[in-house]
């Protein structure tokens, strides 16, 4: 099984994994319209780093899961 299919499947089966794909995906689109602002603002670059923080952290928590059920399915 690839990565790919393994999310997928984690996807259509793991709830709190799609709730996490899901948060994620919308944090890289809310952090995309915040490096856009112009000019810098001491105050969105501080919510900018919060919401990269928390997007890295769902991405370490989605690999975890990845990894697990590749490993129960291979």
């Amino acid at each position: 099984m690839t990565r790919e299919e393994a999310i997928q499947k984690l996807l259509e089966t793991d709830e709190e994994f799609k709730h996490m794909y899901e948060e994620h995906k919308e944090l890289e689109w809310k952090i995309s319209k915040l490096e856009k602002h112009f000019p810098p603002d001491p105050e969105l670059e501080a919510e900018e780093e919060r919401l990269k923080r928390r997007k890295l952290y769902l991405k370490d928590m989605m690999e975890l899961k990845i990894k697990e059920f590749l490993a129960k399915n291979s």
